[in-house]
């Protein structure tokens, strides 16, 4: 977790409202409706930014510099054995990053990438749909409903609902 005060944690912050602002969604895609910064979870990744439309997701790194762009690439949860564990979080994957700082042939397959000119983030590349874990998309459902109080419980969301007869089991 970055320090309140830095680049990255800005960037984290300006990274969730580009997300959630329909004016940054294609024409054909639902903007997301949630959007988490930093959340750490029991996944093999804790993304800077994670968000969902109710039906696809879209997981965001943030880099401030060439070095931890470098070191985020030989991580496992980056290589091929990750996506076929079926352990990658986000239907859509993008680093942001300043503007230059990473570039398109520098990418991994399918990602997408933003850059901030230091007043805006610009879409340069648009990410391309892929599988995610549906595992660990899950534990970052869970942990945002614990996290804002969503007590274990049966959900009933019928207007009416009989009683169900007693009996001996």
């Amino acid at each position: 977790m970055s320090k309140t005060n830095s680049l990255h944690y800005e960037l984290c912050c300006l990274g969730a409202k580009f997300l959630k602002s329909r004016k940054n969604a294609e024409p054909w895609e639902t903007p997301n409706k949630y959007v988490v910064v930093e959340l750490v979870t029991l996944t093999a990744e804790n993304p800077d930014i994670w968000a969902t439309n109710g039906y696809q997701t879209t997981m965001v790194e943030v880099k401030t510099s060439r070095a931890d762009f470098l070191a985020d690439k030989k991580k496992w949860i980056r290589s091929e054995a990750a996506d076929i564990a079926d352990k990658c979080l986000g239907n859509f994957r993008y680093y942001l990053c300043p503007t230059g700082l990473i570039a398109i042939n520098e990418l991994p397959d399918k990602w997408g990438l933003l850059e901030f000119d230091g007043k805006n983030i610009i879409k340069k590349k648009s990410a391309t749909y892929q599988k995610s874990s549906t595992d660990a998309e899950l534990l970052v459902l869970t942990s945002i409903m614990r996290r804002v109080g969503v007590k274990p419980q049966i959900f009933n969301f019928r207007k009416s609902c009989y009683t169900l007869p007693k009996k001996n089991y």
